[in-house]
């Protein structure tokens, strides 16, 4: 599904790579939430030139937040998988196909898979090839880059292609660290999203991807496609990324992360409590404990930024004295 709010600029492109996607047999509802600009007259005028029954559209007359528009969008489909795209940011065409690959791996079902992204600003020039720096929580260290990572450049037009990168990596286990990328990047099992999407809809007027991805990652795990499947524009307007791509590790917004990071992990945390029954029985004790301790231990009050670079220091030391040994033993 597609939640709109003033992104007129934007709204068509992002419909359109909905609809060219490789999997045909997909539910597309577009939902407007309220929007001053002119979005709605720009949603009608390309699903009308478009033409195609897979797409319906909902206009709400009052603004009710991302969470809201989700919500209301999601009373529309009667999916097994669901995806939510930005209504400023673009799906390549096998962005659906990789991801249903993904749910339906013979190794381990997660509730949760997310992709990496090209970053563009706001005509669609690209501004970064990768969205995984978000996951360093510290400098990179010195190391050889990967030839996947490196697109040739087409001397005539300047179009960049990336090499084929089908890897995928199970995240088992979650820490307040980790990062899942945007919204765009994500699918859902719809009944995961259904058993947890409880809160009202003022209390996620924004970041439900993150609290759908945090959820996701804590109770049954979640899979990372490294492959490039949309791409994440940066216009200047964003709600959170609203600042350059300069280098470096992630400093895309102007604003701090870590209040509104706390916040929602307060709301999972007061949602995990009032529906621990109901968790319980759907994931068992341990998997229930488990994701409460990992909570817990992320909303204790934060180290400082010098002894987290410490500990992750001797932490990679120690496991590469292990790595060493046990190949000494083979």
């Amino acid at each position: 599904m597609i939640a709109n709010y003033n992104n007129a600029s934007f709204i068509g492109d992002a419909i359109g790579s909905a609809a060219r996607q490789t999997v045909r047999d997909i539910q597309i509802v577009i939902v407007d939430d309220a929007s001053t600009d002119q979005s709605d007259r720009v949603i009608r005028e390309y699903l009308s030139n478009l033409n195609d029954t897979r797409f319906r559209y909902v206009r709400l007359e009052a603004n009710v937040g991302q969470g809201g528009a989700i919500r209301r969008g999601l009373a529309e489909l009667n999916t097994p998988l669901v995806c939510f795209l930005d209504s400023d940011d673009v799906w390549y065409e096998h962005f659906v196909e990789r991801h249903v690959s993904a749910h339906m791996n013979a190794d381990f079902p997660v509730a949760l898979t997310f992709c990496d992204s090209h970053i563009i600003d706001f005509p669609g020039r690209l501004a970064a090839g990768t969205a995984w720096w978000f996951d360093y929580m510290y400098d990179p260290p010195n190391r050889t880059i990967d030839p996947l990572h490196i697109p040739s450049v087409d001397p005539n037009t300047g179009k960049l292609a990336y090499p084929s990168n089908k890897t995928m990596t199970l995240h088992g286990r979650w820490s307040i660290d980790v990062a899942t990328n945007s919204m765009a990047s994500m699918m859902f099992r719809r009944s995961f999203v259904d058993l947890v999407f409880t809160p009202p809809d003022e209390d996620l007027r924004l970041f439900v991807d993150f609290y759908l991805s945090t959820f996701a990652w804590l109770l049954t795990g979640a899979i990372a496609i490294h492959e490039v499947l949309y791409a994440y524009r940066m216009h200047g307007d964003n709600n959170h990324s609203n600042g350059t791509v300069l280098g470096g590790t992630y400093n895309s917004s102007a604003t701090s992360w870590g209040p509104k990071r706390d916040s929602v992990l307060r709301l999972i945390d007061s949602v995990f409590h009032q529906n621990a029954d109901t968790l319980r029985a759907a994931f068992g004790d341990f998997h229930y404990s488990q994701a409460e301790a990992a909570l817990r231990a992320a909303l204790r009050p934060k180290r400082s930024m010098a002894l987290r670079r410490l500990l992750a220091t001797a932490g990679a030391k120690i496991s590469r004295r292990r790595n060493s040994a046990t190949s000494g033993q083979r």
